[in-house]
């Protein structure tokens, strides 16, 4: 039996869709009306919309071996001399599938990145989130020793060539991030000026304009610093002051409510893509120290601003699918907080409907939570909680929900 094996990162060129893209980037904002300028600030914009038309990099976990058992494969005469009457000769052996499991879009597997060799890496099936590499051999006449270092050879050798190839691509699209995020800047403020322009002339001819146009360009927030006492080993994690824990709120809700008002194909975008526009909002006003898929504690968060030996903000980003995964989700934020994180936040993305029924589920599953102590006034208009983590440490939890049907 024969198949058809292809090679990966071969079919289209990278760069070639930063092309596209950032050019599909400055045609949708040049469009942008005076209203939804004026309602968002330049920082928000900037970050949905590279956050929009820049690709998720694609995240590898590590590769698992399964025996397929025998396959007959079709073999050529050693003499080229066709058997006549007996058709093509075949010979039985043993195959083992390969597979890498990713996070990500399995279309940028056929983009060739900037930094190449010629010896791209071959496949046998590329499936929505896997792909798949068979390695067949034989056992006769060979001993266990010999077949299990041949083997172990290849599949290392395929392994670190799929490594090699996907973080020369996923440095491209980081870069890609970086850039779209410079250009969407520039085409928003050349839009503002724009619109202003046609509002003064408008104006002055005596007609009215759609929108006032007073907004004009927003001038980007400076990075924030971060001043904090010196904790040491003994310290409470209170030393860590709400100040910092009610910017990136009033942070992520201003994120949020763009992205409720952005256009259908924003609002479609897969957890992690939205979680990387709420990480580089973070980023964009405390100097870049957000990190997202971190290690902390017993698991991987979502987002994660560390500070010094402390976190000053953990987050997880779900989607709403019913109070028991509202609660799993919880389960997984407060296991992942130590006895240095004193604040976090839950965010749930719904596209489903009545979102205020939503809303009072996720109140109603967070009271019930065997963690839970008490809810928390004096955090403006954010629905904050104190729950308690297996160290008995008392930490606070915002819990955000954004309607995204």
């Amino acid at each position: 039996m024969g198949r058809n094996r292809g090679t990966l990162f071969c079919d289209y060129n990278f760069h070639d869709l930063k092309r596209e893209k950032m050019g599909e980037m400055e045609d949708e904002i040049s469009s942008l009306t005076s209203g939804e300028l004026d309602e968002n600030s330049t920082d928000s914009l900037a970050i949905i919309f590279s956050s929009k038309y820049t690709p998720s990099q694609i995240h590898l976990y590590d590769v698992i071996k399964e025996d397929v058992g025998q396959v007959e494969k079709e073999v050529q005469n050693q003499t080229g001399i066709p058997s006549l009457g007996r058709g093509t000769p075949t010979r039985k052996y043993e195959r083992l599938k390969v597979k890498f499991q990713f996070d990500g879009n399995k279309e940028l597997f056929r983009y060739k990145p900037s930094s190449y060799n010629f010896n791209p890496p071959l496949y046998d099936k590329l499936k929505s989130s896997e792909v798949v590499r068979y390695f067949d051999y034989r056992t006769q006449n060979r001993d266990a020793e010999e077949v299990g270092e041949e083997l172990r050879s290849d599949i290392e050798g395929w392994r670190d060539d799929v490594r090699s190839w996907v973080e020369n691509l996923n440095s491209d699209i980081r870069q890609m991030r970086e850039k779209a995020e410079t250009k969407a800047r520039s085409a928003i403020e050349r839009r503002r000026g724009e619109i202003e322009t046609k509002t003064q002339v408008m104006e002055e001819l005596g007609v009215e304009t759609e929108g006032s146009g007073d907004q004009g360009f927003v001038v980007p927030e400076k990075k924030r610093s971060i001043e904090l006492p010196k904790p040491d080993d003994s310290s409470s994690p209170s030393i860590i002051p709400d100040n910092h824990y009610l910017e990136i709120l009033n942070l992520i809700d201003d994120l949020g409510v763009n992205i409720e008002r952005s256009v259908d194909t924003v609002r479609d975008l897969d957890e992690e893509s939205l979680r990387d526009i709420f990480l580089i909002g973070i980023n964009s006003h405390y100097a870049g120290i957000a990190q997202g898929e971190s290690f902390n504690r017993s698991g991987k968060t979502d987002i994660l601003l560390p500070y010094e030996n402390w976190n000053l903000f953990v987050a997880e980003c779900k989607f709403w699918s019913g109070q028991a995964q509202f609660i799993d989700a919880m389960d997984q934020l407060l296991g992942n907080l130590t006895v240095r994180d004193s604040h976090a936040c839950l965010m749930m993305f719904s596209r489903r409907s009545r979102f205020n029924e939503i809303q009072e589920k996720a109140r109603e599953a967070t009271k019930s939570h065997e963690r839970f102590e008490t809810e928390l006034p004096g955090h403006d208009d954010h629905n904050v909680y104190r729950f308690q983590i297996d160290s008995g440490t008392p930490v606070k939890v915002a819990v955000k929900l954004f309607d995204l049907q």
